[in-house]
């Protein structure tokens, strides 16, 4: 309690102090974002595989373009590095990567942005000519404490609109629909700079196979070469974004041919004999998508999931991601997910306990490296579904979680590492290890192959 008031009375100081840090940043690299048209993506999930998706089309458009995002930021054809666990940058870098796309000419900048970054005042004193939602649902509460406030900080990029700034929000997502609409209108702004998209409502013809999606728009065909049927929702929300920049649809049609994905985003390692997946889901709603759209795929046999759940973040969520992954999966393989000064063993105790709701079976738990490697699979003859966990201090928990799944995959399979995604290091303790999936599975794979 005392940590928990300490931090709140903090929180407000802190605020201030990035609003003019970013101000007096801006004063000095020549108000950078003066003449640049800013949209701002927000979202539980979907945010970075939105952003980028709209970047790639405005890119595809011939339009000088630049994007920061969780994964990377870009300024005409140059990367920029924007550390470790961050999605929005710090409000001086903020700034500096806006001076940097500013003298590449760029004219529109696409900025992923986190509830922590609002809440903050990362943002400064930025105005943006749009803000685009793709749902709010339930994460993050370790800071927020309740949805309510989550949404209200989400929300905020509403009131940091240009005055004829539009908000673009998902009405699929009904409970953030409801509550941005009554903020949007609470605010007393222009009723017809809300807008709405809706793929329940809007779009026909959807399907998915593993090479991609199919879907219908005001009787034009898109084309998407990649996998999880809600991208259909992230690629609505770019397609109403793009009618109001006065884009031809056939245009953005024609650049969802070309887009590739976004690295640890439903990011496909191998497709056969088995596929194998990386993914950033970290929380029960966008692990319920990305394992049900898997599910629903034509011809896929056996789901193992390798997911963990973060230390020192919203502890009741972890439940929640098993029984979903159990739900969902054949076989739940429990792991770290940066347990930083949390017991690792306590994490997975409770992604057990709610794998164990869906009707899973506990097999085997690996306290060791050693035991991993000294374990042999028994033949398991009732068709239930069943569950590992790695509970190692190291990153060799991960590791070994990815390697085991692997190793008992079969033909028309499908194995999904969720959680990291793009990262580039796992946290134990305060260290961070350099660590990432892809490694991990190419790795895996090859030790398979032996």
């Amino acid at each position: 309690m005392k940590a928990f008031i300490e931090t709140a009375l903090k929180r407000p100081i802190k605020k201030i102090f990035h609003i003019y840090q970013s101000h007096f940043e801006s004063i000095k690299l020549g108000s950078p974002s003066k003449n640049l048209k800013l949209i701002a993506v927000t979202g539980t999930s979907g945010k970075s595989s939105t952003a980028t998706m709209i970047y790639h089309v405005l890119n595809n458009c011939d339009i000088k373009v630049g994007l920061i995002s969780t994964v990377e930021a870009i300024a005409g054809d140059k990367k920029i590095d924007t550390g470790l666990h961050v999605t929005t940058p710090d409000a001086k870098e903020l700034q500096r990567i806006l001076r940097k796309m500013k003298n590449e000419g760029t004219e529109y900048v696409v900025l992923e942005t986190s509830s922590h970054a609002i809440d903050q005042g990362r943002l400064g004193f930025l105005r943006l000519d749009f803000a685009v939602y793709t749902n709010i649902k339930r994460d993050h509460l370790d800071w927020h404490v309740t949805w309510e406030n989550y949404a209200k900080a989400k929300a905020g990029l509403i009131k940091k609109l240009n005055p004829n700034g539009k908000a673009i929000v998902n009405k699929d997502d009904s409970k953030s629909y409801d509550f941005l609409r009554h903020y949007y209108y609470s605010l007393t702004k222009n009723p017809l700079n809300f807008l709405e998209y809706s793929k329940s409502t809007e779009v026909s013809n959807k399907s998915e196979t593993l090479t991609g999606l199919k879907f219908t728009y005001k009787n034009i065909e898109f084309k998407l070469p990649v996998i999880g049927e809600y991208n259909i929702d992230n690629a609505m929300a770019v397609i109403k974004l793009g009618e109001e920049l006065d884009i031809d649809l056939n245009k953005i049609a024609n650049a969802f041919n070309s887009f590739k994905g976004v690295k640890g985003r439903m990011e496909i390692m191998q497709s056969n004999p088995f596929m194998v997946i990386v993914d950033f889901a970290h929380n029960a709603d966008s692990l319920e998508k990305s394992l049900a759209s898997i599910r629903n795929i034509k011809g896929v046999k056996n789901i193992i999931s390798v997911f963990g759940s973060a230390g020192l973040r919203d502890v009741e969520k972890r439940f929640a991601m098993g029984e979903i992954a159990a739900k969902y999966s054949n076989i739940v393989i429990a792991t770290s997910e940066d347990p930083r000064t949390e017991k690792l063993f306590d994490i997975n105790t409770k992604i057990i306990e709610g794998a164990s709701k869906s009707g899973a079976k506990l097999i085997k738990r690996f306290s060791t490296h050693e035991e991993y490697l000294t374990f042999e699979q028994q033949k398991i003859e009732d068709p239930i579904k069943q569950v590992y966990a790695f509970d190692q201090e190291t990153v060799d928990s991960r590791f070994d979680a990815i390697d085991f799944a692997i190793s008992i995959a079969k033909p028309g399979d499908v194995v999904i590492a969720e959680g990291k995604g793009h990262e580039l290091s796992l946290c134990f303790g305060t260290i961070e290890y350099p660590f990432t999936d892809q490694d991990a599975v190419k790795k895996a794979i090859r030790k398979s192959s032996l």
